[in-house]
């Protein structure tokens, strides 16, 4: 794996699949979009708070994608994840994260995200657990 992650605890696999990829034959913007998703509820998951039915769950309340390094097939990238730590309130947190390709050794792009606690029953944002920002703090610091 790339030193260019040391920094991200969470880090998402996949493979670039033919697909992915557009007329300009290379990976299409919305994919970068669909790969940092998968990351952040791999991020949840691996801090042990799942997507899951009650308790504190997350919306995306906006995103920002920097495009750096084009993708292309075949290649496997690797997704890092991480909270910014000073941007945790009561409702929500941003993360960082970045998408490396493994066949250029590259940040191919960096997206930040704004995720805000939501209740799917009530459909209304919440408020987090203290549980789940200790288990932020906690998967972050170790």
């Amino acid at each position: 794996m790339s030193d260019l992650l040391k920094d991200f605890r969470s880090i998402f696999e996949t493979k670039v699949a033919w697909g992915d990829q557009d007329a300009a034959q290379h990976v299409n913007n919305i994919m970068y979009l669909r790969y940092a998703e998968s990351a952040r509820i791999q991020y949840m998951d691996d801090i042990g708070l799942g997507f899951h039915k009650g308790g504190d769950n997350i919306i995306l309340a906006d995103t920002y994608v920097k495009f750096i390094y084009p993708l292309t097939y075949p290649d496997k990238i690797w997704v890092g994840t991480r909270c910014i730590m000073e941007t945790i309130d009561e409702t929500s947190f941003k993360t960082e994260q970045i998408i490396v390709s493994q066949r250029y050794n590259k940040v191919a792009a960096i997206i930040t995200a704004k995720i805000v606690c939501y209740d799917y029953e009530k459909l209304q944002k919440s408020s987090w657990s203290p549980t789940t920002i200790d288990a932020i703090r906690r998967f972050e610091q170790d």
